[in-house]
């Protein structure tokens, strides 16, 4: 028999695809249920409305509401995957890998030191965003010159742009740019 809560909450996701596997992510990572998703979800509804008032599409909004429950839980669970997606918005939504983002210069802030210490750790922060439906595995690159990359779907990469960092951030920024700049001079040194 199916959970009326679970019956209510797809109807108000109104099916969308997209909003419902990041509900399911979510729930799937949380002791919660249907009924407190659903109870969460037109707050963070409510909430949007008041702080992006220019969101004029209903699915817009309702993804955006899936999206940032999904964001608020990532914070509470692992702070350095919470700041990664918020730089990766300063990225393309495509590829994003380990070498790309491997520090370089003591003059990097602290978390992005931290999260590139290791692969290993790096890729257990981005598997917390993997878990709650935000990012996967790319599956596009062929030639594997370094590690296997991620990406975002470009609708939660649009989020992440518009809602997420809706303020400038130009320490963000200004590293994206700096990373950028530090992996094609390795490029370049390496022939690449």
């Amino acid at each position: 028999m199916l959970d009326p809560d679970a019956v209510k909450l797809a109807k108000e996701l109104d099916g969308l695809p997209l909003a419902l596997a990041t509900a399911g992510a979510y729930l799937d990572q949380t002791a919660i249920s249907f009924s407190d998703y659903l109870h969460l979800y037109k707050a963070s509804w409510a909430k949007l409305l008041m702080t992006s008032p220019e969101l004029n599409s209903y699915e817009d909004r309702m993804l955006y509401s899936t999206w940032q429950l999904s964001f608020d839980q990532v914070k509470q669970r692992n702070e350095l995957s919470a700041k990664l997606l918020q730089l990766w918005a300063y990225f393309d939504n495509q590829d994003l890998w380990f070498e790309l983002l491997r520090h370089g210069n003591s003059e990097d802030p602290d978390w992005i030191r931290e999260l590139t210490e290791d692969e290993l750790g790096f890729n257990g922060v981005v598997r917390v965003l993997s878990d709650h439906g935000l990012v996967e595995v790319d599956m596009s690159s062929q030639e594997l010159i370094e590690s296997r990359g991620y990406s975002i779907h470009g609708c939660v990469h649009s989020w992440m742009v518009n809602v997420l960092n809706q303020e400038w951030d130009s320490d963000l920024a200004r590293l994206a740019l700096k990373l950028l700049d530090r992996m094609s001079r390795r490029s370049l040194l390496s022939g690449g």
